[in-house]
């Protein structure tokens, strides 16, 4: 199992960091972004897929050759003494893209996708032979905290295929504000199920589901966890549904974040047709994985089982990744 190498390993990693900066890519908080597609080809060589598919990779390795460094704008290619590659990777790089704003920004994978769906009876030979095939969406921004979306028509396109889909996301301004007490082992992540009930009380969706919420909101009600004593009170502008799950354990660069929807879709599914009722009557519902760490490189992996579980539900998926100085983490 490849588990996050990206096919090219921390060197390569390294190299596009240095990269990133000396090109000053993140000036005037500009986010650079955007999807690669690769497959481990295990023990054939990478043009396999290409004679298959009649694609040329962007790049591709061979198990035992000397490690090279990707071309770019400002270096050559060169080889790196005393490495070399693992695995004989076929590599398609998609289009960089730049954003300005990082709110909810939607991962565009979508190329990769429909190249995929262009050459679908090719693609799925070769999905058939080859464990290890992966969309890998990156983005470096000069900020401390990244939220974006996978909407549901994107979970639905790459279900079908069991493809890896993994993120590779570097935050490179830290946070120093320690407002997140729960945070004492190093990392915090968690799932919550949000249902925006518009203006019936979020009783409805208890009524519907015969499940209790860790939390609710009520329009026009204090919002206590924002609302600091000796000052005015924050109300509360929707009303809202929440089913909140946390894990706390030791700072690391790789984590599984989407462990930790198993427990909500686990929920869900034991009343699945109740809670699609409820999807479809509150159109603003979802899923949120969010993490809270001391480390700027962000990696986790969503695997094909999860993607077609979070499929059949038809709601988003947000992403919210914080880059946090606290006391308990080891920088």
């Amino acid at each position: 199992d490849p588990e996050m190498s990206r096919g090219l390993g921390d060197v390569y990693k390294r190299q596009i960091l240095n990269d990133i900066i000396t090109m000053g890519l993140l000036k005037n908080r500009i986010i650079k972004m955007g999807c690669d597609f690769w497959i481990d080809t295990e023990e054939d060589a990478p043009s396999v897929v290409t004679r298959m598919t009649g694609i040329q990779p962007s790049w591709e390795t061979t198990k035992g050759e000397i490690f090279r460094t990707i071309p770019n704008e400002i270096m050559p290619s060169r080889e790196i003494p005393g490495k070399f590659f693992k695995q004989n990777l076929w590599k398609l790089s998609g289009t960089t893209y730049f954003e300005k704003d990082d709110h909810l920004i939607p991962f565009k994978s979508i190329d990769m996708l429909e190249m995929i769906e262009k050459q679908k009876s090719s693609f799925q030979k070769i999905f058939r032979n080859y464990k290890y095939k992966c969309l890998l969406h990156f983005c470096y921004v000069n900020r401390h905290k990244l939220q974006f979306r996978i909407p549901p028509e994107l979970w639905r396109r790459i279900a079908p295929y069991g493809l890896l889909v993994d993120f590779d996301l570097y935050l490179f301004s830290k946070s120093k504000k320690n407002n997140i007490n729960r945070i004492k082992t190093g990392t915090e992540m968690g799932c919550t199920l949000y249902i925006e009930t518009g203006k019936t009380d979020p009783d409805i969706v208890t009524e519907l589901t015969g499940i209790s919420p860790t939390r609710i909101k009520r329009k026009g009600y204090p919002d206590i966890p924002y609302t600091e004593l000796g000052t005015h009170p924050v109300f509360d502008e929707k009303n809202v549904w929440f089913y909140d799950t946390f894990d706390n354990r030791k700072a690391s660069k790789y984590f599984d974040l989407v462990y930790q929807s198993n427990e909500i879709l686990d929920l869900v599914e034991s009343r699945l047709e109740s809670f699609r009722k409820v999807f479809r009557r509150f159109k603003n519902s979802g899923l949120i994985l969010h993490c809270s760490m001391g480390h700027y490189n962000f990696q986790f992996r969503i695997r094909p089982d999860m993607w077609k579980r979070i499929a059949k539900l038809n709601i988003p998926v947000d992403f919210y990744l914080y880059y946090i100085s606290t006391p308990y983490f080891d920088d």
